[in-house]
């Protein structure tokens, strides 16, 4: 361990409760984040890394002082809103995140893969089919294109926008628009990316309709099912390439709510 590392880590030793603020404002960053999120890999990892992302964030002099109430009770309720800041910020990437299982779930309702969901164990809820191969290659693109970089730096750069104790959280009406903000374009971004599907079974609807009318025997339930799915699963192979922009679109909407998020903490 050269000098400066040492140093580093007595400064640290020293300034202990500033690290720890800088820790817990990491750890809700590194909580909702896709891929290493939820119950997605080894807590040990993630609790290493963000000690090690806070260690080079303290190193870096961003944060030099902090000042609140000289107690106990002062000091907790700084770290819960060290943490809830980065609990937002990561919250809205994986809000984004999950617009691909609303677009996915869509499909699915309309392909007839609904009844055969699989287990997420980062929410632990039932998730797509579709919507878990929507996320996973969204995930994949995000790693490729180095978009985590963009959200780490996004979180180093905070403290100079958010010092530490200075955000304001509690009564923020922006910060409440922005959350509807929020919902709102994950309905728009998840309906106009499964548009395509849904127009092709709507299609395949009405044709089997006028089909009912001309031959009224006809069995429309063997039939239709079989085209459906077939149908689906066309046009869905057609649409694959469209996933990159679906990447670029959730990656941009990323970068303009976190900075926007910011921007409404800021007293």
């Amino acid at each position: 361990m050269n000098l400066d590392n040492a140093q580093i880590l007595i400064d640290i030793f020293n300034n202990v409760d500033l690290y720890m603020l800088i820790f817990v404002r990491m750890i809700g960053f590194i909580i909702f984040m896709p891929v290493i999120g939820g119950n997605n890999g080894i807590a040990m990892v993630k609790i290493g890394l963000a000690m090690a992302l806070s260690g080079i964030i303290f190193a870096s002099g961003n944060v030099t002082e902090v000042v609140y109430v000289n107690s106990i009770m002062g000091y907790f309720m700084l770290i819960l809103k060290e943490f809830f800041v980065g609990a937002i910020i990561s919250y809205i990437v994986f809000f984004v995140f999950n617009t691909v299982y609303f677009t996915g779930h869509m499909t699915d309702q309309q392909i007839g893969y609904s009844m055969a969901n699989i287990f997420d164990p980062m929410t632990n809820t039932q998730v797509p089919i579709t919507g878990n191969l929507y996320y996973f290659a969204i995930c994949a693109l995000f790693i490729i294109n180095r978009g985590h970089h963009m959200v780490i730096s996004t979180i180093f750069y905070s403290y100079k926008s958010l010092p530490i104790g200075k955000a304001y959280i509690l009564g923020n009406d922006g910060l409440i628009f922005g959350i509807i903000n929020i919902m709102v374009e994950f309905f728009k971004i998840g309906f106009l990316f499964a548009l395509p599907i849904i127009g092709t079974i709507l299609v395949m609807d009405i044709t089997l309709g006028v089909l009912v009318r001309a031959v009224p025997k006809m069995n429309v339930f063997a039939v239709g099912m079989p085209l459906k799915v077939i149908a689906g699963l066309s046009a869905l192979w057609i649409i694959i390439p469209v996933i990159s922009e679906m990447y670029y679109t959730i990656y941009n909407l990323i970068s303009e709510l976190i900075l926007n998020s910011i921007k409404v903490m800021i007293p």
